[in-house]
């Protein structure tokens, strides 16, 4: 009777987990966003940022794919993995905050090695589609 009782509420448990996800995904951060920088040499230009509901992310400046790699999220923070192909060492952590179609991320934590990385995310993006 015990085992029976630890099993309906293991089951609780997860239909509260996977409804939780489902709802964060809908009204998470995933999306396509755009910024561009000026006056910052080179790191001028149309930037474009696809965070999928998958957890994987683009970077591309100027329509040219530049980094990819993979984010977790919460409702208020963005964690982004190391991208070794950038020279970006090791991870950074955001909070993120939307208003309308306007995205803003604010460093909370970022690798030495990624400072681009804090740059770019430092401008306001505006959504331009969902994922």
């Amino acid at each position: 009777m015990r085992f029976g009782r630890g099993l309906t509420l293991a089951a609780a448990v997860l239909g509260a987990l996977a409804v939780s996800s489902a709802a964060l995904a809908g009204g998470g951060v995933a999306g396509t966003y755009t910024a561009t920088i000026k006056n910052s040499n080179h790191l001028n230009g149309k930037w474009t940022l696809v965070l999928a509901k998958s957890g994987t992310y683009t970077v591309a400046q100027n329509g040219s794919t530049l980094v990819r790699g993979r984010y977790t999220a919460t409702a208020t923070t963005i964690t982004f993995a190391r991208e070794p192909s950038s020279g970006c060492a090791g991870s950074g952590t955001y909070a993120w905050k939307r208003s309308g179609t306007t995205v803003t991320f604010t460093r909370k934590r970022e690798h030495a090695s990624c400072q681009a990385r804090a740059e770019i995310l430092g401008r306001r993006f505006t959504q331009v589609g969902t994922r």
